[in-house]
């Protein structure tokens, strides 16, 4: 008896194993600005209406005198390639998506800043890949 709950466990315990490792990791993702106020959203793969390798910037704090800015750095090498910003829109607010078209696996880094008439605050980052 013993021995049949042994094989048991084991057998689910490889199928969970499985499951895990045939799940994709999650192509999009969105990382909040210092002490929020808004975010950026990173899309890897297309979904829906959206292409891959997409991203944009939200704020959803009215009246608190920011914006958000979000920067991409492809290939994390210190250059911003792409950026947007909420800036001149009233919050509850989101930019449309502003699409790369990188090559498959290229890493980039998102930074997500509060900015306002005296430039840009608090920067918070992310990595991830195309």
């Amino acid at each position: 008896m013993r021995l049949r709950k042994t094989k048991a466990a084991a057998v689910m315990l490889a199928s969970l194993g499985l499951m895990f490792s045939l799940s994709s990791p999650a192509s999009a993702w969105s990382w909040g600005a210092y002490e929020g106020g808004g975010w950026g959203a990173w899309q890897e793969d297309p979904s829906g209406d959206v292409k891959g390798d997409s991203f944009q910037a939200c704020d959803s704090k009215a009246g608190d005198g920011y914006a958000i800015y979000v920067r991409i750095d492809i290939g994390r090498d210190g250059d911003f390639d792409s950026s947007a910003t909420t800036a001149g829109h009233s919050a509850f607010y989101c930019t449309p998506w502003k699409y790369l078209n990188l090559p498959e696996g290229t890493p980039i880094r998102m930074y997500v800043y509060k900015s306002n008439a005296d430039g840009h605050h608090h920067p918070v980052w992310k990595d991830g890949r195309a």
